[in-house]
């Protein structure tokens, strides 16, 4: 009978971190040939700030020369991590921000505090005077960093929410509020602190107008209407077919063309934010 060779604790610790898979390797250095150590792991906001309590992901990667490669990971907030003894890559991210640091993991086992220069933006959009809050599935966020010529140099994220929160890296974005796909726009630049929340709120001046065309003011809409809304210049801004068609479109005056059964009519529509109410084109 082959006799047992009994496997050392912390190796038997070590097994438990990687996995399954790590157990054949891990069982060749029994005898004591690799040496291991713990990793406690602590994020911080910035150099000074307090530790980061959740939402964090970590990925520790050995380093032997060029060759770097992934050797776990973890979300717990304060992973501790027996590792054979060697120089690693920490990667941590929380959000969108990121930080990475070399450790050397010896027997004695290594506790490090690695700072995230991160903040957090929530975002709340109004509708109006007086303001209502707009629903967060009727306005569309996108943020940017901008560059030297370009407020919108590089996109940050397009599925930002209105009230939710998004961690992001320290330094100054751009921010666009489109109203539910209308072409009310309203822009600014946001400053991002490490450790603080900054709060951004946006008024759109925007309303939902209903179109009609009748033969007489006050009656009923004339079915198989098109519609063509325009800006003074002569650019479109909505398109719509029907009897009454309701649209979302900036404060503003606006030239309206209405076509049915071959010909053309139209009007001035004034759009005032925050008041919906129906437009008609009186048939002559």
């Amino acid at each position: 009978m082959t006799p047992r060779v009994p496997i050392p604790r912390r190796i038997v610790l070590a097994g438990l971190a990687f996995g399954v898979a790590a157990w054949p390797a891990l069982a060749q250095v029994g005898a004591g040939i690799q040496r291991t150590g713990v990793l406690a792991l602590r994020a911080t906001y910035g150099e000074r700030g307090a530790e980061i309590p959740d939402n964090l992901v970590w990925r520790v990667y050995s380093v032997r020369g060029s060759d770097i490669q992934l050797i776990t990971k973890s979300e717990v907030p304060r992973p501790s991590l027996v590792l054979p003894a060697g120089l690693y890559a920490v990667h941590v991210s929380h959000g969108l921000a990121t930080a990475t640091r070399e450790i050397n993991v010896g027997e004695t086992g290594s506790i490090s505090s690695i700072p995230v220069n991160v903040g957090a933006l929530t975002v709340t959009g109004y509708l109006g005077i007086p303001e209502r809050p707009i629903p967060p599935g009727r306005q569309k966020l996108s943020l940017y960093i901008p560059t030297a010529n370009n407020s919108e140099g590089k996109l940050v994220t397009d599925t930002l929410r209105a009230t939710s929160r998004v961690n992001l890296p320290e330094g100054t974005y751009h921010l666009v509020s489109t109203y539910s796909g209308s072409n009310s726009v309203v822009r600014t630049n946001v400053k991002i602190e490490t450790g603080k929340v900054t709060e951004a709120v946006v008024n759109h001046r925007a309303a939902t107008m209903t179109l009609k065309l009748v033969r007489q003011a006050g009656g009923v809409a004339l079915a198989g209407a098109e519609w063509t809304v325009e800006t003074p210049g002569g650019d479109i801004v909505a398109e719509a077919v029907g009897a009454f068609p309701s649209i979302e479109i900036g404060e503003g005056t606006y030239p309206v063309l209405a076509r049915h059964n071959d010909r053309e009519y139209r009007g001035q529509m004034k759009v005032e934010g925050g008041v919906n109410r129906d437009f008609e084109i009186v048939v002559e």
